[in-house]
C-alpha cells in the first residue's frame, strides 16, 4: 500500500505539473561549466545561495530539472548533463600541490586516472546521445568533449582559482554563453528518447504495484534527505544478498520483488520531493516524518503540519478553532481560498536510517477528517487552566520538549530544540497514538512523572518542578490510558472528593500558608507572594517534601500538618487571611473524611498523576484570584 499510494500521488501530481516527468529529477547543484560556442571554457558559474544555519550564513546548492542521476556503484557509470567534477572535467576529488610525496603522491595519481576514466565515459555517453541533435548548445558541448584534455585540466587558466574550493567535490553541470544546456528543448528530447529506449536485457513480468507489464527495475533510485541516512541516499526496497533472494532470482536484486521501471521512478520521485519539502517534513526523534493529500493539494499539509508540529503561529489558534469545529460536524472547511473537504485521503509515512535502507516506522492511511478530529480529541484532553501567555494549543514538539532534562548540556540555551532530544522511541510512539487516537505511550506518561521528581524550581534558568504541559500532558494520560470514573477537568474541581486529588490540592494550600508566614514587609505592608521578598525560605515544603507527599503521603502530611499550625501562628496579626486558610485546610480534610478511610500510606503513580493535577489546579486557583484583583 505505502508503494501504491506513493505512485498514485506522483501520478496526481504529474497531471498538476508539479512533479518531474519520467527521466528527470531535481538534483542539488553547486556549479555550471560556461562554455562559449566553440566548446572553449571561458567560466565557473557559482549556483550556490546563502542561507541562515542557525545564527551563521552558509552557502548551499541550488536545486535544477537534470536528466535522472544514474545509481552510484563501485564502477564507472556516467550521467547525462551532470555529475561530479571528476566525470565532467577529469578532476581528481584532492588538489595537487608541490609537498606531495609518498603514499600521498601514489593516491593521487590513481584518483588522476580514475577521473580521467571517469572523463572519457561520461564523453562517449554524451557523444551517443547527443549524435543526431545540432543545436548551438548541443554543437558546443560536443566540441567541449572532443576538444577537451583531462589530463591537464587541473593547469587550465579558468578552473585554477577553483581548485581549492569545493568544485573538486561537489555536483557540476554545463552552460553555453550562460544558458544551461538542459533548457534546449531538442536535448530534452534526445535524452527522453534515450531514457524511455528498451534494454536489451530488460526483464519484463507483471508490476505489484500497477499490476501492469513492463521493464521491472532491477535497482531502485535512492532515497535521499532522510536524517540519519547516508548522504548519497538510502534504498526503500533492496535485496543484495541470496539470503532474500527466492524463486530463481539470485543476484536478481528487486527482480525478486518486481516492481515497473515507471512504478520505481514515480514513488522515488515523490518522496523525493516529499522529503525535500522542508515546510511539510518533520523530523521527530530520529523518524522522518512526510504527510500528503491523495488530491495533491497543499493546504491539507499546512493545516495538518500547524495543528500537529509547530508553535510558529503560521496558523493562528482561531483558524484551528474553525477547521475543529467544521471537521467535527462533516462540513468543508474553506482555508485561504481553498476547499478542505473531511473525506479527503491522507497518507503520513514515518522512515528510519537503517544502514543503507530504509525502516518504515509507521504508515498511517485514513481520511483527512478522521485525522483532524483525532487530533481534536487530544487537543481537548489536553486542556487545562494556564497562564496567558500559552497558546490554546501545545504542539508536539513543546510535549516532548516536558520528558527532557532541563539541565542537559546540548540543550542550553536553546529551548525550542530541546524536543530533538526525547527518545526517538517515544516521539515516533506519542505522534502515533495522537494521529491515531489510541492510548498515549506509558512511557510518556512515566518520562513526565520522572520530571516533576527530578526537576527543582530554580527561576533563575527557567526551570519548575510543576509546568503547564507536565500538568496537560498527565490530565491527557489519565483521560486517556487511565479512566477511573474520577471527573478530571479542565480547571479546579471543587467537587472532587478523590483522595489523591484533594492531598494535592492541600499540599498546595499548605505550601501557600508557609509562603504568607514568611513574607517580607516593605514598609508599605505586607506584600504578596515574590520570590525576592520570601528570602526568609531556604527550603520551600515543596522543595523538601512534594515528592514523598505524593508518594508516600500518610507518613508525610502529619508532619505538614503540624508544620502549618506553627505558620498560622505567624499570622496571627492577619486574622483575615488566617481565617480563609485555615477553613481552606478544614475543608479539604473534610473531604478526604468523606471517603471514610485514612490518608493512604502509599499512592500508586496514577494516583500521584492525581495528586499532581489537583495542586497544579489549586496552585493556578490561587494565580487566577490574584490576577482578578
Amino acid at each position: 500500500m505505502i508503494l501504491q499510494s506513493l505512485v498514485d500521488y506522483y501520478e496526481t501530481l504529474a497531471r498538476q505539473g508539479a512533479i518531474a516527468k519520467p527521466g528527470w529529477g531535481n538534483y542539488k547543484i553547486s556549479y555550471a561549466v560556461n562554455l562559449n560556442q566553440q566548446g572553449e571554457v571561458i567560466g565557473i558559474l557559482s549556483l550556490e545561495k546563502e542561507v541562515m544555519r542557525g545564527k551563521k550564513k552558509v552557502s548551499v546548492p541550488t536545486t535544477h530539472m537534470l536528466p535522472e542521476g544514474v545509481k552510484k556503484s563501485s564502477g564507472i557509470r556516467p550521467q547525462f548533463l551532470w555529475a561530479n567534477a571528476a566525470y565532467c572535467l577529469g578532476l581528481p576529488k584532492e588538489n595537487k600541490t608541490a609537498d606531495i610525496t609518498g603514499d600521498a603522491a601514489t593516491k593521487w595519481e590513481k584518483d588522476k586516472k580514475r577521473s580521467v576514466a571517469c572523463f572519457e565515459t561520461m564523453k562517449q555517453y554524451h557523444l551517443d546521445i547527443l549524435e543526431a541533435v545540432h543545436t548551438p548548445s548541443a554543437a558546443a558541448l560536443k566540441r567541449f568533449f572532443t576538444t577537451w584534455n583531462p589530463e591537464t585540466a587541473e593547469n587550465h587558466s579558468v578552473l585554477k582559482p577553483y581548485l581549492t574550493t569545493n568544485l573538486l567535490t561537489a555536483n557540476v553541470m554545463y552552460a553555453v554563453e550562460g544558458v544551461f544546456v538542459q533548457d534546449d528543448e531538442t536535448i530534452r528530447s534526445a535524452w527522453d528518447a534515450h531514457y524511455n529506449q528498451p534494454s536489451d536485457d530488460a526483464v519484463k513480468g507483471q508490476c505489484l504495484v500497477t499490476g501492469k507489464i513492463g521493464p521491472i527495475a532491477r535497482i531502485h533510485p535512492n532515497i535521499k534527505g532522510v536524517r540519519g541516512a547516508q548522504s548519497s541516499g538510502a534504498s526503500l526496497v533492496s535485496f543484495n544478498a541470496e539470503a532474500f533472494e527466492s524463486y530463481g532470482h539470485s543476484k536478481g536484486q528487486c527482480y525478486n520483488a518486481p516492481v515497473s521501471e515507471h512504478a520505481a521512478f514515480a514513488y522515488t520521485t515523490v518522496l523525493n520531493q516529499l522529503i525535500a519539502d522542508e515546510k511539510h517534513c518533520k523530523v521527530i526523534g530520529n523518524t522522518t516524518v512526510v504527510y500528503w493529500a491523495a488530491n495533491g493539494e497543499e493546504a491539507y499539509q499546512d493545516l495538518l503540519h500547524s495543528a500537529v508540529f509547530e508553535d510558529d503561529d503560521t496558523i493562528d489558534d482561531e483558524t484551528l478553532d474553525a477547521l475543529f469545529s467544521h471537521i467535527q460536524k462533516g462540513m468543508p472547511f474553506d482555508f485561504q481560498g481553498v476547499p478542505i473537504h473531511p473525506d479527503t485521503p491522507f497518507y503520513i509515512l514515518g522512515l528510519s536510517p537503517n544502514a543503507a535502507r530504509l525502516s518504515v516506522r509507521f504508515f498511517l492511511q485514513d481520511t483527512f477528517g478522521h485525522f483532524i478530529d483525532h487530533v481534536r480529541k487530544h487537543y481537548e484532553r489536553l486542556e487545562i487552566v494556564m497562564p496567558q501567555q500559552y497558546r490554546a494549543y501545545l504542539p508536539l514538539g513543546r510535549l516532548l520538549g516536558v520528558t527532557v532534562n532541563p539541565k542537559r548540556k546540548d540543550t542550553k540555551g536553546k529551548p525550542d530544540k530541546k524536543y530533538e532530544k526525547a527518545s526517538p522511541l517515544l516521539a515516533g510512539a506519542v505522534m502515533r497514538s495522537i494521529l491515531s487516537d489510541t492510548p498515549y505511550p506509558q512511557a510518556l506518561y512515566n518520562h513526565v512523572m520522572l520530571r516533576v521528581k527530578a526537576d527543582q524550581d530554580d527561576k533563575d534558568k527557567h526551570i519548575y518542578k510543576i509546568t503547564a504541559e507536565k500538568a496537560a500532558i498527565i490530565k491527557a494520560c489519565l483521560l486517556k490510558n487511565f479512566p477511573k470514573g474520577e471527573t478530571i477537568t479542565v480547571a479546579l474541581n471543587e467537587e472532587s472528593t478523590n483522595t489523591a486529588y484533594v492531598l494535592g490540592r492541600l499540599f498546595s494550600v499548605l505550601e501557600q500558608i508557609q509562603e504568607k508566614a514568611h513574607e517580607k514587609d516593605n514598609g508599605r505592608g505586607k506584600v504578596p507572594d515574590s520570590e525576592k521578598n520570601r528570602k526568609g525560605i531556604n527550603s520551600t515544603i515543596k522543595d523538601r517534601f512534594f515528592n514523598s507527599a505524593a508518594a508516600t503521603p500518610g507518613w508525610v502530611f502529619p508532619i505538614l500538618l503540624k508544620m502549618a499550625n506553627h505558620h498560622l501562628r505567624k499570622l496571627n496579626d492577619r486574622k483575615g487571611l488566617k481565617i480563609e486558610l485555615e477553613k481552606m485546610v478544614t475543608e479539604l480534610e473534610g473531604k478526604i473524611e468523606m471517603n471514610g478511610q485514612p490518608i493512604p500510606a502509599r499512592m500508586n503513580l496514577t494516583d500521584q498523576g492525581l495528586f499532581i493535577l489537583g495542586y497544579y489546579h489549586q496552585t493556578q486557583k490561587r494565580y487566577v484570584k490574584k490576577e482578578e484583583k
